[in-house]
């Protein structure tokens, strides 16, 4: 599969992050509180390109129940395909003939022989195999490891540095082979003497294992969806992923004009991918590779002031004992690089996505393609980080919805006294050292420790501020606690940017990243996990933490601003379900939204209309990720009422990075 595509089952931290940086903010954008509704939001809607008035306040006790909210959601459109067939899609590759269910992915197994040590060394065995051939360029290995040959990752040319993007299908059976070899191996342990640690380990690789099996088994999983996403494609990304790297020497900064050189073949196979796609018959619009062109216009654009000139020269301030002869080399090949290979290119990719338009493509929901409600299924566990089928995921999220709609409805129903706390709230301490301070001390209470570390902030380049969310963590060099970073973007600040550093800090993404990593001696289990399981994660504790600022405690406003939050990040979930289950069309999607009490037009929603379509599973990795770690507190505080919230969050971080099935068993063995 697509490299894209196949980290999915093991996601590289590092990448994952550099990936959503763009969907974290695009899903702020769209769900902070997105729109005016009758019973909530004290925000300027961001969907809606209507005039609306600046400030709208919790409905009275008058208005609760207004005529538009009586009314029923509109019904779930039926399943539907273009003229009633499917998209017409090339006969030279395989496709699945039903969905595969989830025993057929992930049948029961029979224990093994391998006992102890011999079973303990086996593990690392395979995982040392699997994490050799995840990473295997050097972008991945100079991002992920300060010292990747400490983890065995040695001999990686960064002449190729940005690897390949897909397996061509020719060496599918051998990529399956390959796993199904890794299988067999774990399958020869004894699981009941492993360590607990062991156990977690071999649970994750199991089933990302079984997983890799099944997504090579059919070439036309290759093909669904395109690269060049105009919002969150690795274009969008590039310039800031380059401002990574770091030198410690002259050899780092060569190989980091490597790394530029390299963009040129690395960019080619996304556009020979693209063509090839469409080729295929998995054409996407004209406008989408419109909009994909013009991202790399304004990548060209930067050519002659691009911010990465002077990064390049303060990076090599770093290097102790750089000759001037040296220096100056290295800027004149980094200046040749970025504008004779990384700028020419960019041009050359907008000249390739903009003739295919003449394909006469559209961008379609997976229902309407020949296997695309097999490979949706694919997405959604990989994507959520659970075993659930989309029909279950649906059904849990409708019920969800339902719950806090009529929580939302009753609160609205009580005394006013909370709606002045709401309205007045500020989720903040100040400016991001302030927030940062302040929340290392007020989660102890309810979290565990974390090894000590140091963290760095970077402020978003001038370039990036316009679209860039308030605050972002990377973790890179993940074998060093240190190596942190919070980047923040002063230009888009507001009244509860303490809680999005709750969520990218503490107790969220940096927090959860520096537990894992000190509480496994297994590399695997920190480069890998889900997105869904991190933004699940971070969304959780980006919501829990809105009491310590309220000063109120889980008051009435709270509870409410938590609702808020969850029901606009759950609606958008639906609409990217009902896309690509039962084929909504922008009307469709407007329709349900408005239904909901969203202010919502055609033309407001129509590019998070086209995110959705040509980027399946883009809000349910959140949404669901998110519903599946709430829900896994709320049974554990249910099931174990004795249980502290620093006993039940520490029993869920101590699962590590597992699915969350595996994530809810370990925490109930823990806190019997």
């Amino acid at each position: 599969m697509k490299r894209f595509i196949r980290k999915l089952a093991c996601v590289l931290l590092a990448a994952t992050m550099m990936l959503s940086l763009q969907g974290c903010d695009a899903l702020k954008e769209m769900l902070a509180e997105p729109t005016q509704r009758a019973y909530a939001g004290d925000h300027k809607p961001e969907w809606s390109s209507e005039s609306t008035e600046d400030e709208t306040e919790p409905t009275t006790d008058e208005t609760d129940e207004t005529e538009e909210s009586k009314k029923t959601p509109t019904p779930t459109p039926a399943a539907k395909k273009s003229n009633g067939k499917y998209i017409n899609t090339s006969d030279e590759l395989t496709y699945p003939d039903h969905v595969a269910s989830y025993k057929e992915v992930h049948p029961d197994h029979t224990p093994g022989n391998l006992k102890n040590e011999e079973a303990s060394a086996r593990l690392n065995e395979v995982e040392n195999t699997i994490l050799k051939s995840y990473i295997t360029c050097y972008v991945d290995a100079d991002i992920l490891f300060e010292n990747p040959e400490k983890v065995g990752i040695t001999g990686i040319d960064p002449k190729t540095a940005w690897g390949d993007v897909t397996t061509p299908a020719a060496k599918y059976p051998e990529k399956k082979a390959f796993y199904e070899k890794q299988r067999d191996l774990l399958l020869e342990i004894d699981y009941e003497t492993l360590s607990a640690d062991d156990r977690i380990c071999f649970d994750k690789l199991l089933y990302d294992i079984e997983e890799q099996i099944y997504c090579y088994s059919y070439t036309a999983f290759e093909y669904y969806t395109m690269i060049f996403n105009s919002l969150v494609g690795p274009q969008c990304e590039v310039l800031f992923i380059l401002d990574v790297f770091t030198f410690d020497n002259v050899q780092d900064a060569e190989n980091y004009i490597l790394v530029l050189k390299d963009l040129d073949r690395y960019y080619d196979q996304m556009c020979e991918y693209e063509e090839t796609r469409a080729k295929y018959g998995f054409t996407s619009s004209p406008d989408s590779y419109e909009a994909a062109a013009v991202t790399f216009d304004k990548l060209v654009e930067q050519k002659d002031d691009c911010f990465l000139y002077q990064s390049f020269e303060e990076r090599l301030d770093k290097i102790k004992g750089l000759s001037s002869s040296d220096r100056s080399r290295l800027i004149r090949e980094n200046e040749d690089a970025m504008k004779n290979v990384v700028f020419p290119e960019f041009e050359e990719c907008a000249k390739r996505m903009r003739a295919l338009k003449s394909a006469g493509g559209r961008d379609a929901g997976l229902t309407e393609y020949r296997g695309g409600d097999a490979y949706l299924e694919v997405l959604n566990r990989l994507q959520t980080n659970c075993g659930k089928t989309v029909k279950e995921s649906v059904q849990t999220l409708d019920a969800e919805i339902k719950r806090i709609e009529k929580e939302i409805s009753e609160l609205n129903k009580r005394s006013s006294d909370w709606k002045t706390e709401y309205r007045e709230h500020r989720y903040s301490k100040g400016d991001v050292n302030k927030n940062l301070d302040f929340l290392r001390e007020a989660v102890k209470a309810d979290f565990p420790k974390i090894p000590s570390h140091d963290f760095y902030l970077m402020e978003v380049p001038k370039v990036f501020e316009s679209s860039f969310s308030p605050a972002a963590y990377l973790g890179f060099h993940l074998d060093n606690f240190d190596s942190n970073v919070i980047i923040i973007n002063n230009k888009n600040v507001g009244k509860d940017y303490g809680t999005t550093i709750a969520h990218e800090g503490y107790p969220g993404h940096m927090f959860q990243s520096l537990y894992t990593r000190a509480n496994t001696k297994h590399v695997y289990m920190y480069v890998s996990g889900s997105t869904g399981y991190k933004e699940g994660w971070a969304t959780y504790t980006e919501n829990y933490s809105m009491k310590y600022f309220s000063g109120t405690g889980e008051s009435d406003a709270v509870k409410y601003a938590r609702l808020n939050e969850d029901l606009s990040l759950l609606l958008s979930t639906r609409v990217d379900y009902g896309i690509h289950v039962e084929g909504w069309t922008l009307d469709d999607s407007v329709s349900y939204l408005v239904m909901h009490g969203f202010f919502v037009s055609k033309s407001s929603f129509s590019k998070y209309y086209t995110l959705l379509v040509t980027d399946p599973c883009y809000y349910v990795k959140y949404g669901m990720g998110y519903v599946w770690t709430k829900n896994i507190m709320d049974n554990a505080r249910t099931k174990y009422p004795k249980a502290t919230e620093k006993q039940i969050h520490t029993a869920y971080l101590n699962g590590l990075t597992g699915t969350f099935e595996q994530i809810e068993a370990n925490l109930n063995k823990s806190l019997k």
